[in-house]
């Protein structure tokens, strides 16, 4: 597979083979799991070792840009699969440097894009071209950001001076005159960053929270979706910081839960993502909100059908809700109307979980 990676007669043959790496590296690490004769994770350093060079080599040489984002996918799936020691900082550097110069002459591509737009001959058919390489850039970013975050995940503040590296061509992506699409992107990688960096959290809480609010309005679902669950990140993560800022968060959030079509299919995830923040807003300031009502509107909206892992956290948060009678959920005179209310969503949750249980996947 490795030869592979650069065989420039084929593309096909080259996207086949960065495919093939993380599939191989999954079959080793799952041989050490299993207790496999012979087989632990030194073999597994040893893969690593000889693959990472050559597709960070391969990836700097690559003129497709799908095939560059087939290997920043690739690169994502072996960074979940391995333990952080056995990616050396030397590694992990070669890989962020391959993404600021993917980042850069990408950006140069849109420029020249734009250009191309403006002449005097531009007509349909290049329209639809320049549409089909719009559709493949973004596609790029999204699997650049989508590493970025996987990289996070796994090492937290140990690649924030990285992560840092790229803000001159990430920042950019948030600024308002951008495709919708660029800035869910960007935001994607920052609610990726308050997540899984505690340094980062602290050092960007300020700027980048204007930018959260601001981006829950916009019309973009797939934006607002990322805007929201940046709030309930910050609301649970940070929630001193975040205290002041509750009321304007808290208005926001029951913006998007309160929409009259937040129930429709391509609003789903984000309506889902508000209600999860409502939910960790409910945990962590209940002392600096109208708990009751805010309780009753958060139970209005559940089951979560749409986000799988939003799903989970607050149904778990529920069920510990009843487990310790909470009396925001129950009532304190009266236990009839919100514990009928209570009783009712539990039926609807039985009766979902007896026909399979299904929910739809975060997308």
């Amino acid at each position: 597979m490795v030869p592979l990676l650069k065989f420039w007669f084929h593309e096909d043959v080259r996207r086949a083979a960065v495919q093939t790496l993380p599939e191989l590296v999954r079959a080793l690490v799952l041989c050490v799991e299993k207790g496999s004769y012979g087989v632990d994770n030194s073999l597994v350093k040893q893969l690593l070792d000889y693959i990472w060079p050559a597709m960070m080599e391969a990836l700097g040489k690559e003129p497709e840009t799908d095939i560059q984002a087939t290997s920043m996918d690739s690169i994502s799936e072996i960074v979940e699969l391995v333990e952080p020691s056995m990616l050396s900082q030397e590694q992990v550097s070669a890989a962020f440097q391959r993404f600021t110069r993917i980042l850069k002459a990408s950006e140069e591509r849109r420029t020249e894009r734009l250009k191309r737009q403006s002449t005097e001959d531009f007509d349909e058919e290049e329209l639809e071209a320049l549409e089909q390489e719009n559709e493949a850039e973004e596609e790029l970013f999204d699997q650049v950001g989508s590493a970025i975050g996987a990289f996070l995940k796994k090492f937290g503040d140990a690649v924030l001076p990285f992560v840092e590296s790229l803000m001159v061509q990430m920042g950019p992506l948030l600024d308002k005159s951008r495709p919708a699409e660029d800035r869910r992107i960007a935001i994607c990688v920052v609610d990726d960053l308050l997540e899984h960096s505690p340094a980062g959290r602290a050092k960007y809480f300020q700027q980048v929270l204007p930018v959260l609010m601001e981006a829950t309005t916009d019309e973009h679902a797939d934006l607002r979706q990322c805007a929201v669950y940046g709030l309930g990140i910050l609301a649970a993560k940070a929630p001193e910081a975040f205290r002041p800022f509750v009321p304007e968060a808290l208005q926001r959030i029951l913006h998007v839960i309160g929409a009259s079509n937040a129930k429709e299919e391509d609003n789903q995830l984000a309506t889902d993502n508000a209600l999860s923040a409502l939910g960790k807003i409910l945990e962590f300031h209940s002392d600096a909100i109208d708990s009751g009502a805010m309780t009753q509107a958060w139970l209005g909206g559940l089951p979560l059908l749409g986000d799988v892992v939003e799903a989970a956290v607050q149904h778990d948060l529920l069920a510990r809700l009843l487990e310790a009678r909470d009396a925001r959920l129950l009532g304190t005179v009266s236990v009839r109307p919100a514990g009928a209310e209570a009783g009712r969503w539990v039926g609807r949750l039985a009766e979902w979980w007896e026909e399979g249980g299904q929910v739809g996947s975060r997308g």
